[in-house]
């Protein structure tokens, strides 16, 4: 059974408030998939709308930790309620949270056949972890990006549907500083259309604005040209020299710089 199923009755209702950090974000992750990405929803209508999906009886709770958390946005009156998205330099494309229903099925397609392993090699994933993943692996997977502590993830959400994913580590690793970027284009369709420059400018310029780091890091495998031409033009710099991982990969660190707004 998933951490948040158990707290919904037969009806797929929240049946209890959980007490644990995690437990709350899984519950509140489960509750923002009722809301259509599209719509905009008065308070009321939220209102109405968890009390459909809620037995306690308290849906002010439910909708503040909806907003608090992350899930909801609101304008500063109260009003206007809508799924919380950070929107880029392209119209059609914007980031949003891991979203507990959809994502698992999306993450076993992108991962699926030839493109997805390749996809996974470009990024540093050596012959041995390079394999099809599946459903009760993705599902924990996405439980895992939004409970963590260590780690911000959003979702590239293009025109009507999920096509990759972007993320923060917080903490260091042996090979690369932190805070470090990374990015994922899974649907190969969407390739080449510029929705990774815009991800990581979006995601710099929501990481200047709130002033917390001096600089941002990433790395590419030496071979991947075309990822180092990506890092480079949102204005990432080599840091140090290329050097070999345990798995003997190759690999180049880049970092720059983040202005204070």
């Amino acid at each position: 059974m998933h951490t948040e199923q158990r707290f919904l009755d037969d009806k797929g209702r929240l049946r209890q408030w959980p007490s644990r950090r995690s437990d709350k974000l899984l519950a509140v992750a489960y509750l923002a998939t009722k809301f259509d990405f599209k719509a905009s929803y008065t308070e009321s209508e939220v209102n109405e709308l968890l009390k459909q999906w809620h037995t306690f009886n308290d849906w002010p709770l439910l909708r503040r930790e909806l907003y608090e958390q992350g899930f909801l946005d609101r304008n500063t009156d109260g009003s206007n309620y809508r799924i919380k998205r950070l929107q880029t330099s392209m119209p059609d494309l914007s980031l949003t949270n891991p979203n507990i229903k959809s994502d698992p099925a999306i993450s076993v397609e992108w991962l699926a056949g030839e493109p997805g392993k390749e996809t996974l090699r470009l990024m540093g994933s050596t012959e041995t972890n390079n394999k099809p993943s599946t459903l009760k692996a993705e599902e924990q997977r996405i439980r895992e990006f939004i409970t963590s502590t260590n780690q911000r993830t959003w979702n590239l959400h293009y025109r009507t549907k999920t096509v990759g994913a972007t993320w923060i580590d917080l903490e260091s690793s042996k090979y690369l500083k932190s805070p470090s970027i990374h990015i994922m284009i899974g649907d190969p369709n969407v390739r080449g259309k510029g929705l990774a420059q815009a991800t990581l400018q979006a995601v710099i310029e929501l990481l200047e604005k709130e002033g917390e780091y001096q600089h941002l890091h990433s790395r590419h495998l030496v071979e991947n040209t075309a990822s180092a031409k990506l890092l480079a033009r949102v204005g990432f710099a080599n840091d140090g020299d290329e050097y070999t991982d345990a798995d003997g990969l190759v690999f180049q660190n880049v970092k720059r710089s983040l202005r204070h707004q």
